[in-house]
């Protein structure tokens, strides 16, 4: 893919039991880098970004598992339901473009199981200060407002961002809600 002219970017496919581009082998070579956009948002620390996609590349690296998400803490993306900080919005599109640049292909992971960057529990912390009767973070996958959360955020992050969204892989059933970049 290396000589491949920008808008010849193809998606990933499957055949049988192999991913493909253009008919061709893709193997995934993958890292998982969850500080992307953090430090894309900082001015001070935004190069780093670029240096872990020229490296990422140097060494054959094909796609890059990242957050999308931070909520309601410092440098939060989303500062309570449907609440969003514009210029951590410009961040993330620095990183999907940067990806792009490098050829990486991206996963964004929109929210996580653990209190790091928000995750479940702050779900369940907004739900609780909207005055709904909540037992633990597990209320997540199960409570509708929470749910309605969820999904208004991932309806957010796959239409505010400025790069194209090609795949959004929604089940309601998961944890992750991966968005799959080209």
């Amino acid at each position: 893919m290396g000589d491949m002219e920008e808008d010849e970017w193809q998606m990933v496919q499957k055949k049988g039991n192999q991913f493909v581009v253009n008919d061709q082998p893709f193997y995934i070579n993958g890292f998982n880098t969850y500080w992307l956009m953090v430090f894309a948002a900082d001015e001070s620390t935004r190069g780093k970004v670029t240096e872990v996609f020229q490296q990422a590349s140097s060494v054959g690296m094909t796609v890059c598992r990242t957050w999308a998400f931070n909520d309601g803490q410092w440098r939060a993306l989303q500062k309570s339901p449907s609440v969003y900080d514009e210029e951590v919005f410009k961040a993330l599109d620095f990183v999907v473009s940067e990806a792009k640049k490098y050829k990486i292909r991206l996963i964004l992971s929109l929210a996580n199981n653990w209190e790091a960057y928000g995750g479940k529990a702050q779900y369940v912390k907004w739900g609780k200060e909207a005055g709904l009767n909540l037992t633990n973070d597990d209320d997540f996958f199960s409570h509708p407002t929470l749910r309605s959360y969820y999904k208004a955020h991932v309806k957010a992050s796959s239409f505010k961002s400025k790069q194209p969204l090609v795949t959004l892989i929604w089940t309601e059933e998961l944890m992750f809600v991966c968005c799959v970049l080209q």
